[in-house]
């Protein structure tokens, strides 16, 4: 996909070899597989909150998620022209998981924030023009004997339309509507994924003028790892060394998981499978499922088709994303009401009482000691069920006033599925067969 000489892959190749068998890294994948740590955001800041307080905190970068994921699908040929700058909605704090890479050789660590919206790799570079701060060391490509600039012909450049060609350098300039801003060179150099430390060279952004951004009081993140269905996501410039696939298991309750690229063994396991219907246009690069009704314990919902479907793809109404970056799940707001309708006329019959609270969630009741019969929650997709037991169906606030809510919100335009209800769950993305495919498992964190 980008131009590199056979002289210098040669040499980055022996050079690679020696280094590396001087690395504490592991040198080989037996398996085939490439895992990588997702680590909380949360981790990063003080945990000092009550679980009112924690729950609000989700429930507010869902909604912030909602917007970016909700801009991006609007960015459509049809009302935008290639030469404008492409806006796109961004918080720093709109994101669940961040994993540690290395870049370059010598190898920098650089923490990025994990997006499956997000299209381009991208990381702070020196010399900065303007750079946030980061605790962690800030990718030089002077150091590097790996770096190289992609040039204005390669086609990754010429057929990018988020990229330019300027005094014979391809360079990018992305703006965020809420006025951050990030512009930097075209890059590719090594890239090590810990704890393997295989090296792939990729395309990514050498941003070294970000303005407007702030990730976190500790300022560790260093920039965004895209794992999208565009062209330059991570996913898409490995894909044939990893089949095209990528999954996840998510440990509850939203602790440190693995993220793993590759065939995953899934011998033994009930796995289903559903297919994506993401849009085949401009700015569509999201995960869309067919996502056709819902069930409540055993009271299907019997939503009329299409409920869920995409309606008008230059505005990007309508729809659902499966998405990891999202705390709790969001529905559209006509069948989210019939559905908060269905669980009142549940609790109803067993007289539990209504109590506010300060989650953000609209459906919350007093615990009941005595009561133990909550209903589940099914998602039917495209040749799928989605079974979701109680546990990932309500949030238990267990100290002080002892409460539950319906763990789901409402959205003016898009149903998002969030990573709650994809707790202990294999969820693998079958990029190369268009397809979703998960199965109940019992995750564990990162050995």
């Amino acid at each position: 996909m980008y131009q590199i000489h056979q002289s210098f892959l040669a040499l980055t190749f022996f050079c690679c070899l020696a280094l590396l068998s001087q690395s504490h890294f592991t040198a080989s994948k037996s398996d085939g597989l490439i895992r990588l740590q997702l680590i909380p955001i949360d981790s990063l800041e003080p945990q000092n909150l009550n679980e009112s307080q924690k729950f609000h905190g989700l429930v507010e970068k869902s909604k912030r998620r909602a917007s970016y994921l909700k801009s991006i699908s609007t960015l459509n040929s049809s009302v935008l022209n290639p030469s404008d700058t492409i806006p796109i909605t961004m918080n720093t704090q709109s994101y669940l998981y961040f994993i540690n890479i290395g870049i370059g050789r010598p190898i920098t660590q650089e923490p990025l924030l994990v997006d499956t919206a997000s299209d381009l790799i991208w990381t702070q570079c020196q010399p900065c023009i303007n750079c946030f701060p980061q605790t962690s060391p800030i990718y030089d490509p002077r150091q590097s004997a790996t770096y190289g600039r992609l040039p204005c012909n390669d086609p990754s450049c010429e057929n990018n339309r988020e990229f330019s060609c300027v005094n014979d350098v391809c360079v990018y300039d992305e703006r965020y509507v809420n006025g951050a801003s990030t512009k930097g060179i075209v890059s590719e150099d090594l890239f090590f994924f810990f704890p393997d430390s295989i090296p792939e060279f990729l395309v990514f952004g050498c941003s070294d003028d970000n303005q407007g951004f702030h990730f976190g009081q500790n300022n560790r993140i260093s920039g965004i790892l895209g794992l999208s269905m565009s062209p330059l996501s991570l996913i898409s410039q490995i894909g044939d060394d990893i089949n095209h696939k990528f999954s996840y298991c998510l440990v509850y309750p939203l602790a440190s998981s693995t993220l793993t690229f590759g065939d995953v063994d899934t011998s033994g396991l009930p796995i289903q499978s559903t297919p994506f219907v993401t849009p085949q246009a401009p700015g569509y690069s999201n995960y869309y499922l067919n996502l056709i009704d819902v069930s409540i314990g055993t009271h299907r919902m019997m939503f009329p088709p299409n409920t869920f479907a995409i309606r008008d793809v230059d505005r990007g109404l309508g729809g659902c994303i499966m998405d990891s970056g999202s705390a709790f799940t969001s529905m559209e707001r006509t069948p989210y009401r019939q559905v908060l309708e269905q669980f009142m006329a549940y609790f109803e019959r067993f007289h539990l009482i209504r109590v506010q609270t300060a989650t953000g969630f609209e459906l919350c009741y007093r615990q009941d000691p005595n009561f133990t019969d909550y209903p589940s929650m099914t998602l039917h997709f495209q040749g799928a069920d989605w079974p979701l037991p109680k546990e990932y169906v309500y949030i238990f606030n267990t100290a002080g006033e002892k409460y539950f809510c319906v763990a789901l919100l409402p959205d003016d335009r898009l149903t998002i599925i969030g990573a709650y209800h994809q707790q202990n769950v294999l969820v693998i993305y079958d990029v190369g067969n268009n397809q979703l495919q998960f199965a109940p498992v019992v995750c564990k964190g990162p050995k």
